[in-house]
């Protein structure tokens, strides 16, 4: 025990009763290896690494113990410091809000780190396989963040910017950096890498186009005052002749069958003239010819001067005047010239499009801040996402050039018009065709002046526009599919899968529901069973679409479910007979 009590001395208090413990135990059959520290006079340590092991005679007793003593002191500090390092580099990298992320190719195994997992919405625990991240990445950019995987990862690291979407619907924008390690092979053994949300910068890039695009726009419109400045005057000569010979006319053919006509004569002179002065004020920016003006009465008498060609166009026409309208102060010219040029664009959109119905909606109100509104809306193609804050432009046009092209320049001067009364026009989201909405101030302690609605008799037409999901996992196919219901006045909207497809039911309703048989993640008839218990009155509105009916067991669940097929290579004639079917039920 003396010779125990003086190893003792040696050996740090701490470490002393593990180090002691085997043998007071009479020392297990297997060997041991334990570290344990020294102190040394100066104050300082050393780290001490032991293996032993015990002999023992035929009965068992323990004869002896033989081992090694080996000084590893310098593994232990330098196990230390790296240590010190990984804390300070966890530490900058928490500061700096970086994500961490693994990735093993061969099994599909991934680790996140908490920030990571923070910038995709999941749980701590929420296991990371391929299905869970991909519900988190928008769809559009799946395709790009995927590639690398798809063609072996390059030696190279690689940047991608993408989007997430999270439970909520809150998108934010990543910044991911990874680089693979490559085996001997070539193979990618593992890739590692860092995520940073960006969706700050990206949002500071998006409001600096949006600066850089007014001060291209403002500069266009200078230069659009200076050339309608010169075209105004080079018109007003020859609109003075016509003015001038219509009146003489007149008064020279009264009492004659003439006299009506030279009148119109003079009267379309007279309105010409005036959206010339119109344009020279806009080139000017001279003072507007304000009056009150009630905006149903203007409405009125733009759609008295378009009812020939909406009627021959074949579009119906539905006016909704608000009742105790305030009037405004304003120039009852410009605002007449921004409701015509609202309701021929409308008309226009229309006619190019191939809906079953054609409808202008024209509503007018008076929201809780007291300001007037007008929403006009169309059953046409719409505005699409990317186009909406450029509509606006000088000399920017969805219209093809040439003959019935656009000059781009109605609904800059509409706007210009617009916010010189003080109010705003905006591009409303809409479910079918497009909306625009007009908000204007209402002008103080006037009485008002209410219009009685107009009943506009022309050919009726279905109120409202249907809106489809098209579930199909081949894009060729989905874009085509979707392309032939459109063109039957439906809106689509396209899901890659089943997965896909119940994400977009969560947010947005549908009317009808298109979906292919074999899809990855979720299956055709896997869909139609959790439809029937979530969303029956949507299930009785589905059709499958596909190539194949006999394989496997789809043809036996086809005839059970009785729901309408759409065979592939499917045609415009098929689809509208599938589409009746499935708008009018009693049509099967």
């Amino acid at each position: 025990m003396r010779d125990a009590r003086e190893l003792q001395k040696y050996v740090h208090p701490d470490d002393w009763e593990a180090l002691a413990a085997p043998y007071y135990s009479r020392y297990p059959d297997e060997s041991l290896a334990m570290e344990f520290r020294v102190p040394l006079a100066d104050g300082g340590e050393r780290w001490g690494y032991a293996l032993g092991a015990a002999v023992r005679d035929e009965e068992g007793e323990l004869e002896t113990i033989h081992g090694i003593h080996l000084d590893v002191t310098a593994r232990k500090q330098a196990d230390a410091q790296l240590e010190l390092m990984r804390r300070r580099l966890e530490l900058a990298m928490n500061g700096a809000k970086i994500g961490v992320w693994s990735f093993n190719p061969v099994t599909g195994a991934a680790w996140y780190s908490e920030r990571s997992r923070e910038i995709y919405a999941l749980d701590p625990d929420q296991p990371l396989d391929s299905r869970t991240l991909r519900s988190r990445v928008h769809p559009d950019d799946w395709a790009k963040l995927s590639a690398p995987y798809f063609h072996g990862f390059p030696e190279e690291p690689v940047e991608i910017e993408y989007r997430v979407v999270h439970p909520n619907g809150d998108i934010r924008w990543i910044y991911a950096l990874g680089a693979a390690a490559h085996g001997s092979d070539g193979t990618a053994q593992a890739v590692h890498g860092i995520h940073i949300d960006v969706t700050d910068r990206k949002r500071a890039e998006e409001e600096l186009g949006r600066s850089r695009d007014s001060l291209l726009q403002s500069e266009k419109l200078a230069a659009l005052g200076a050339l309608l400045a010169g075209v105004s005057h080079e018109l007003n000569n020859p609109l003075a002749a016509i003015v001038g010979q219509a009146e003489m006319l007149a008064e020279d053919s009264i009492g004659t069958a003439f006299e009506q006509r030279a009148k119109r004569i003079g009267a379309a002179a007279e309105r010409c003239a005036r959206i010339v002065q119109t344009f020279l004020a806009m080139a000017r920016q001279g003072e507007r010819q304000t009056a009150m003006v009630n905006l149903n009465e203007v409405i009125a008498s733009a759609l008295e001067l378009t009812d020939y060609t909406l009627r021959t166009s074949g579009v119906a026409v539905r006016v909704n005047f608000g009742s105790g309208l305030p009037p405004i102060e304003g120039d009852r010219d410009q605002l007449h010239q921004v409701m015509v040029n609202l309701i021929v664009n409308a008309q226009q959109a229309m006619e190019k499009g191939e809906a079953f119905e054609k409808v202008l909606t024209i509503r007018t109100s008076v929201n809780q801040a007291g300001r007037v509104l007008v929403d006009v809306s169309d059953t046409g193609p719409g505005v699409p996402e990317t186009m909406r804050h450029r509509i606006f432009e000088p000399f920017f046009t969805t219209k093809k050039h040439g003959r019935g092209g656009g000059t781009g320049i109605g609904l800059s001067f509409s706007q210009g018009i617009i916010v010189a009364h003080g109010g705003t026009i905006a591009v409303e989201p809409s479910r079918r065709g497009a909306q625009f909405r007009i908000e204007l101030p209402a002008a103080p302690g006037e009485p008002v002046t209410v219009v009685p609605q107009r009943e506009m008799v022309i050919p009726d037409v279905v109120p409202s526009r249907r809106r489809c999901l098209v579930v199909e996992d081949e894009p060729d196919v989905a874009d085509t599919l979707r392309e032939l219901i459109e063109r039957e006045g439906f809106e689509v909207t396209l899901a890659a899968n089943g997965t896909e497809a119940f994400y977009a039911l969560d947010k947005e309703e549908f009317d009808l529901l298109f979906s292919d048989l074999r899809m990855p993640l979720l299956s055709g008839p896997q869909m139609y069973e959790r439809l029937c218990e979530t969303r029956p009155e949507l299930a009785k509105r589905m059709c499958f679409v596909t190539g194949d009916t006999m394989g496997d067991n789809m043809g036996e669940f086809l005839r059970n479910c009785g729901r309408p097929i759409l065979e592939k290579p499917f045609t415009k004639a098929g689809v509208r007979a599938v589409l009746a079917a499935l708008v009018d039920p009693a049509a099967r």
